[in-house]
């Protein structure tokens, strides 16, 4: 979808959607760099210039999202598609130096039901754009469909009892986190581990917990001190996490830098 940016000459109509498809402590890698350019008419520059219209663009948007309006149609779930994979999305808030020189252009649609039916939600990606006359700026908002969608003001113990909640009772779950350098995996994965820890019975039953990160071809367990480890298949052809010795790991990692 394209909207005309607030404050920008005027002359840009509507068009078509585009249908591609609570305190919290700091998430995701503080150290995260900012989008530079010297071009000027590139799009972090022109983003960041014009931040004030561009800005007041988004939140125009996001009034849209919240009202009566809904800038394209959701899809619906169904009963039949409860065997498949949940696709669960978590939008981590700006840091100050982010913040400073930037502005959010994610905007969050739908609820968090990770398991229910109905519709899904959405998480739309602004764009900073300018017309080929080099006078008219206007936003094109992208819109990417999951199950659930959970804003900057949303816990981890929301995301997991949203999550995980309702499916470790009946049997094994999977969580993937997934996303780039500094998108807040291992702060969610981390909270996840600390809730699991008091949630799980003390007495009764048996439970198996595993926690690893993949980096490349580098792969480390979480509930170790992110000790080095690799994976091997069993007699059962069950894919395990086998941790290596310390005097092993070192050469290994000792080769991958050379």
């Amino acid at each position: 979808r394209k909207t005309a940016a607030p404050g920008a000459r005027e002359g840009v109509g509507q068009l078509e959607h585009d249908r591609r498809n609570a305190a919290l402590a700091p998430m995701g890698n503080a150290t995260s760099a900012i989008e530079t350019s010297g071009d000027c008419h590139g799009t972090a520059a022109r983003r960041q210039n014009n931040r004030d219209v561009f800005g007041a663009g988004v939140s125009a948007f996001r009034q849209e999202l919240s009202g009566d309006g809904c800038p394209a149609p959701i899809p619906i779930r169904e009963a039949s598609m409860r065997a498949r994979p949940r696709v669960v999305v978590r939008k981590r808030p700006l840091f100050e130096h982010e913040a400073a020189q930037d502005f959010d252009v994610l905007s969050c649609q739908g609820g968090t039901d990770v398991w229910g039916e109905g519709d899904a939600a959405a998480l739309w990606v602004t764009r900073a754009m300018l017309a080929a006359d080099h006078r008219t700026m206007y936003c094109e908002h992208h819109g990417f469909y999951a199950d659930a969608v959970f804003g900057e003001a949303a816990s981890t113990a929301e995301v997991y009892n949203a999550v995980l909640g309702g499916p470790l009772q009946h049997g094994s779950t999977t969580v993937l986190c997934f996303g780039q350098t500094g998108s807040g995996k291992t702060f969610t994965l981390a909270g996840i581990i600390d809730i699991l820890r008091e949630a799980l019975p003390s007495g009764g039953g048996r439970w198996r917990v595993s926690a690893l990160e993949v980096a490349g071809n580098a792969v480390t367990d979480l509930l170790h001190a992110s000790a080095r480890c690799v994976l091997r298949d069993d007699a059962g052809r069950c894919t395990r996490a086998v941790l290596l010795p310390a005097s092993s790991a070192e050469a290994d990692a000792a080769g991958e830098v050379g």
